[in-house]
């Protein structure tokens, strides 16, 4: 089988990660980049990457199977629409718009033009995860009491992304409410959020420091979500399950591996979407799956801001 043609919009940082793991993979190879800033692009195309200023110019080219998207947040929804109106299966990188409605306009435009929308949500195809969802669904730990998901960075981003990044619980905090669901199977509701005080590098309005937040889970537990923007030991993610008949904790993302199993995960998701563009079953997160992580975050917010 042939390689798949991937195309890819936006070579910043996030971009640049996903064009490391897609170099490990056999069966997709980025053949094509959409980046504004010339000095990115002269860079790619010294490497052998054919590079183009705009997305209309890369898919005109002809030379592409499906796009991969990793352009800032608030580009999401208009990228989407654009590529989907052509046709071409697509790949975005979470959290598919700022809000649940910009998800929900992304989900309708794939809709509308019958191609396979993927969300980036990589923690489904960390191995770790996807063994602690098996044990929890079969029953093995018994019935939840507490399902803890934290997510915890080693230093707070700059200043002027907190400033328009929607605050943890959007930036972050979805990630954690996706893999809440996924692990379980189970929604949560009545959200309670308490916020630290304590700062490292300064108050940014509107995201404090380090967020917790307790919710119900439809079948009869609690769910907790710890988010920090500053963790000394580096990037951390990790999940505790306390059930009536066990208890298991996870830490699928700890330094100094967490690169590793980054790259690793984001290989799978690319290989998963090329499997699904192709036709076949994905194991990924869908639009859907955006909606109700963003809609979760929104309601979060709102009670943290009261």
């Amino acid at each position: 089988m042939s390689e798949f043609r991937l195309g890819l919009i936006g070579a910043g940082r996030m971009g640049q990660v996903h064009l490391r793991a897609a170099s490990e993979s056999l069966l997709v190879e980025v053949t094509a980049v959409v980046e504004p800033v010339a000095a990115t692009r002269l860079a790619l195309e010294r490497s052998g990457i054919k590079t183009y200023k705009t997305a209309d110019e890369m898919i005109d080219a002809g030379e592409i199977d499906g796009v991969l998207i990793a352009t800032p947040s608030k580009t999401h929804v208009e990228n989407i629409t654009n590529i989907a109106a052509r046709g071409l299966p697509i790949l975005c990188e979470k959290p598919c718009g700022v809000t649940a409605e910009e998800a929900r306009k992304a989900a309708e435009a794939a809709e509308q033009f019958k191609v396979h929308l993927q969300i980036g949500y990589w923690r489904r195809f960390v191995p770790e995860l996807e063994k602690l969802r098996q044990n929890i669904r079969s029953g093995l730990l018994g019935e939840p009491y507490l399902i803890s998901c934290f997510q915890w960075d080693e230093t707070p981003p700059a200043a002027s992304f907190r400033a328009t990044g929607g605050g943890a619980l959007i930036d972050m905090g979805v990630h954690e409410f996706d893999q809440m669901r996924w692990l379980t199977g189970q929604e949560p509701s009545n959200f309670r959020v308490a916020a630290s005080k304590t700062t490292f590098a300064g108050k940014v309005e509107g995201d404090p420091d380090a967020v917790q937040l307790l919710c119900d889970l439809s079948g009869g537990g609690v769910g907790l979500v710890s988010l920090g923007r500053r963790f000394p030991p580096g990037d951390a993610c990790w999940a505790q399950v306390f059930g009536t008949s066990g208890f298991e904790e996870v830490r699928f993302f700890w330094p100094p591996n967490g690169e590793a199993v980054f790259l690793n995960a984001l290989r799978s998701q690319l290989e998963d979407f090329v499997q699904a563009a192709r036709g076949g079953a994905s194991q990924g997160a869908t639009a859907q799956d955006a909606v109700t992580a963003l809609a979760i975050a929104e309601a979060a917010t709102e009670v943290l801001s009261v």
